[in-house]
């Protein structure tokens, strides 16, 4: 998502959806936890690559916006050992989530801040765009300009 303005003016310059990996893959330590170990590391390094590559073709129109800076919504840590991460399905939901974060911030060819969920509240929060504009969405407009206030 690419903002300007401010929440008090708020302007959305472009909202895609960005898809980094198919959906059979995308559920990756899931799958991961199916696999046997040294199988499962080798997989998901290659995703890795692929998703990597994947987020940097889709960011690259966004940045001909003249964007300087990047907000990344996610929780602060690291997924940490593999085995003792695909043996706990909570583990997993975490270490999904911080695969994307890592994903994103590496493709990002700004800097790029991380922003904890915590520190946003979306319950006031209209309609800015046509859909999809959910609390995600919400979440993303809200990080970019915290992070915009911060420069």
């Amino acid at each position: 998502m690419v903002v300007g303005g401010s929440p008090a003016r708020p302007e959305i310059i472009a909202h895609p959806v960005i898809e980094v990996l198919s959906q059979s893959d995308r559920f990756c330590f899931h799958r991961a936890a199916e696999m046997a170990p040294a199988t499962a590391q080798t997989w998901l390094a290659q995703l890795r690559a692929r998703a990597l590559a994947c987020a940097r073709e889709a960011l690259a129109p966004l940045m001909a916006h003249q964007v300087s800076l990047c907000a990344i919504v996610s929780k602060d840590g690291r997924a940490g050992d593999l085995a003792d991460v695909l043996a706990s399905h909570m583990k997993i939901h975490s270490a999904e989530g911080f695969f994307y974060r890592d994903v994103f911030r590496e493709a990002c060819p700004v800097r790029a801040e991380v922003v904890s969920p915590s520190l946003l509240d979306v319950s006031n929060m209209g309609k800015l765009a046509p859909a999809p504009w959910g609390r995600d969405q919400k979440l993303a407009a809200l990080a970019a300009w915290l992070v915009m206030g911060r420069a």
